[in-house]
């Protein structure tokens, strides 16, 4: 009898633990689970709170996070063409010959001017999202163009400053003067000596 209690008081107490030990596991649990909402309770606090933008009017990080879905995107979109004029204007600029305008790929002066005029524009974190994003694959080659990774609001802050630079090209008759009254009106970067020595110009002429 006491051999047969003893086994019963060890079956109980053994029982006893495991109920204690989950007892244990269940408050853990419990807490867990309530950091765990507290944590996620507080960063929606937090994402929604107002932040007091210095030019005025109020934002958030919620707010500042949906704006940044909409302009960018992190696989290549089916957009269209978008640089056709810009090509057109900078083509009868820069004097280039009809095989150049054909070209699929454009003399250097193209890219150079659209990442001058056109990307620089840009704030910095949708730059460093491009960059990112398409990389070269070759010596001066990307898979992709930028722009297919813009998303909505991306595409039509794009498309602004293109018809920005197309607009001030067509009131121009260099690619020098084109760049000079280009930087007046967006406060771009212009350095007349530094640019004619880069494009080997002379003065006021074009480029060849």
């Amino acid at each position: 009898m006491k051999k047969n209690k003893g086994k019963k008081g060890e079956e109980f107490e053994k029982l006893s633990s495991l109920v204690d030990r989950q007892s244990v596991l269940d408050l853990f649990k419990d807490i867990a689970d309530n950091n765990a909402e507290n944590v996620y309770q507080a960063k929606i606090k937090r994402e929604r709170e107002t932040i007091n933008l210095l030019g005025g009017g109020t934002t958030s990080i919620s707010e500042e996070q949906k704006k940044k879905a909409k302009l960018l995107e992190s696989v290549p979109q089916n957009y269209g063409s978008k640089f056709s004029v810009f090509f057109d204007e900078l083509a009868r600029l820069a004097n280039w010959t009809e095989e150049e305008r054909k070209s699929f790929h454009k003399p250097q002066i193209a890219p150079n001017l659209i990442n001058r005029c056109v990307y620089s524009r840009f704030p910095p974190e949708v730059i460093t999202h491009l960059l990112e994003k398409n990389p070269y694959v070759k010596w001066c080659l990307r898979e992709h163009k930028h722009y297919l990774f813009l998303g909505e609001d991306g595409i039509l802050m794009l498309e602004k400053f293109i018809d920005d630079a197309v607009i001030v090209m067509a009131e121009t008759s260099t690619v020098y003067e084109f760049e000079k009254e280009y930087s007046s009106r967006f406060g771009k970067g212009f350095q007349p000596v530094l640019f004619e020595e880069y494009l080997g110009l002379v003065g006021g002429s074009s480029v060849s």
